[in-house]
């Protein structure tokens, strides 16, 4: 009597489900830079350089709160020149041209968060980049992308909003014409409606600051960004921001939706109704028409 046929394993199928991931996954495009952002707020950042592309690097990681040494001879830029009259505390000024054995070695490589070149001297940027790369210090080589461990965007900044722009070192000037138009796109209070949702995360944080309440607070805040217009958010007060936080108590409980800005006016506007009725002397028997 001859055996039944024996059966496919179960793990096959599971092989082949497994092998072909689910449409509603975002697929891979390799290729692509990590864009990230990057807290150098205190660190110290080397620019070697003094021209105009120093300058906008200067500019940039002073807006990100570093402490800076830059290397670099008379005559400076003269934003440069600016920016050492205005922010002494956070930049050392090195006046002379940069040393391949002093500056970068073993023992000073800790002490740079990044090495940013800006110098038109192809022969020492790239032993500034070969020393950074063996020393293992993020490197970036001005206009020579082969030489980069990462690349600067063209920025969109309103307050802590900051919109960045990458064409992977493919198209400067591109990437800053597409910054402008999503700049433009933009309402123009959006920087000041980050700022009081900030405000507003804080003030929940404060008023429940346990770990379990975390997930919460962050489902709260999303309902309160997405029913608020972005110009309600921008016009939000403390008094706001106290009307919708009594509002958080009673959701952490019960959940649902949280109230829109003119629910919130509304029901201002009647408390503000009986209080003036109460205190105007009518009273209760005033506000329900008893004489």
């Amino acid at each position: 009597m001859s055996s039944p046929p024996s059966e496919a394993p179960a793990s096959t199928s599971i092989a082949i489900s497994a092998s072909t991931p689910p449409s509603e996954y975002p697929p891979i495009i390799p290729g692509g830079s990590l864009i990230i952002a990057y807290q150098i707020r205190n660190k110290r950042v080397l620019i070697v350089g003094g021209g105009n592309v120093a300058a906008s690097r200067l500019y940039s990681v002073l807006c990100a709160d570093a402490h800076v040494t830059l290397i670099a001879p008379h005559p400076l830029h003269h934003e440069i020149q600016h920016r050492l009259t205005t922010h002494a505390n956070q930049i050392t000024h090195v006046p002379r041209s940069f040393s391949v054995t002093e500056d970068i070695t073993p023992e000073t490589a800790s002490a740079y968060a990044l090495v940013l070149a800006a110098i038109d001297d192809p022969t020492t940027s790239s032993q500034i980049y070969t020393l950074c790369h063996n020393l293992r210090i993020p490197v970036n080589i001005a206009d020579v992308p082969c030489e980069c461990d990462f690349y600067f965007g063209s920025i969109h900044r309103d307050g802590p909003l900051q919109i960045m722009v990458s064409t992977n070192g493919n198209g400067p000037k591109l990437a800053n014409l597409i910054r402008r138009k999503i700049a433009n796109s933009l309402p123009p209070n959006v920087g000041e409606a980050i700022t009081k949702v900030g405000a507003l995360r804080r003030k929940l944080r404060k008023a429940a600051p346990a770990l379990e309440d975390g997930p919460k607070r962050m489902e709260w805040m999303t309902k309160v960004s997405e029913t608020w217009s972005l110009e309600e958010l921008g016009g939000m007060g403390e008094e706001e921001m106290d009307r919708l936080l009594d509002h958080w108590m009673v959701w952490k409980k019960s959940g649902g939706e949280v109230p829109s800005y003119r629910e919130l006016m509304e029901k201002k506007e009647d408390e503000e109704v009986v209080e003036a009725a109460v205190s105007g002397g009518g009273g209760w028997f005033g506000i329900l028409g008893w004489f």
